[in-house]
């Protein structure tokens, strides 16, 4: 079930309100609440979110229950094209293992607080967020947690995207993502908090999430993480929303007990390579069916040569 209204105060106010029961018996919902500031040329906003939500988490056998509360600024600069987020979290997680789940992730059972600040800034020139055919982003962000609870660390995350117009409607994409976690207090890092890759939407051809150290047939998450994605783009019909694309795609997670990250990430690398369609519907959705080849993995990886599909807004 899915509500919302629009300028209920008549000044640009929204709000919505979600709720669903699986078939699981397992409950979630969504409220938010989003004021705009109005005059001229301000574009920005404050927002406040209140959340429970339910996931399965296939790499790491288990499941997670999570409750949260998020107050968010956002604004927008330089005619539009430089944006600032700074966003207050506290979530209650609680992590429940199943019969299969390996101890090196029951250990981390139970609930954990996180309280943590971020803040990003991105400066983006692209013609559509979801397939750009040309401009430019670059994106910072930091979240430090640690304010309360028991989560203690600070990321650091930078993305770059770049596209170029060829010719007959052709063109060229890169994208590239690296992150970092740092532990305080001297405590482990939560499985939760971790660093993951592999999937449709980064390293194709690897089964979502599964890339870096395992654990049985687990993937135990990382501390360093680097992504990339090379992309060549043929328009097809409807030429705004359907296209034929072949791709590149490396990365690699670091152990968060790697003793040097940077020669870990250069000695790991995996590769894959293929071929696929993307549809993009009504700039609200991209999906993709790719025919994926992995080139290069390492022992214990959990990969799946073969079709592979994926649906969503964020993609390398």
């Amino acid at each position: 079930l899915n509500g919302s209204r629009q300028c209920f105060w008549g000044r640009g106010e929204a709000m919505n309100v979600s709720y669903s029961y699986s078939v699981k018996s397992d409950k979630s919902f969504g409220f938010t609440f989003m004021k705009p500031f109005l005059g001229w040329q301000k574009y920005s906003n404050i927002s406040f979110s209140a959340y429970r939500d339910f996931a399965y988490l296939p790499w790491n056998l288990c499941n997670s229950k999570e409750n949260g509360l998020h107050f968010q600024y956002s604004g927008q600069l330089w005619a539009r094209k430089l944006f600032h987020n700074i966003k207050a979290t506290m979530t209650w997680r609680t992590l429940c293992p199943s019969r299969e789940t390996v101890f090196s992730i029951r250990e981390y059972a139970g609930h954990t607080i996180k309280c943590s600040l971020e803040n990003s800034v991105a400066f983006d020139t692209r013609n559509n967020r979801l397939l750009p055919s040309k401009g430019l982003l670059l994106r910072f962000a930091q979240e430090y947690a640690g304010l309360m609870g028991d989560a203690t660390f600070v990321k650091h995350q930078f993305d770059f995207q770049a596209a170029a117009p060829l010719i007959f409607g052709t063109f060229l994409s890169a994208s590239i993502q690296a992150s970092v976690l740092t532990s305080l207090a001297g405590r482990s890092l939560h499985i939760l908090d971790r660093l993951y890759l592999g999937g449709p939407y980064d390293v194709r051809g690897f089964n979502i999430n599964s890339i870096g150290t395992r654990g049985n047939t687990s993937c135990l998450g990382g501390a360093t993480s680097f992504a990339g994605v090379l992309h060549f783009y043929i328009p097809l019909k409807p030429p705004e929303s359907l296209f034929a694309h072949a791709f590149l795609c490396t990365g690699c997670v670091a152990s968060v007990h790697s003793k040097n990250r940077l020669s870990d990430l250069a000695n790991f690398q995996r590769i894959s390579g293929g071929i696929g369609l993307v549809l993009i519907l009504g700039n609200i959705i991209r999906v993709e069916m790719n025919y994926v080849v992995p080139l290069k993995h390492s022992a214990g990886d959990s990969y799946t040569p073969g079709l592979q599909f994926g649906a969503g807004i964020n993609f390398l």
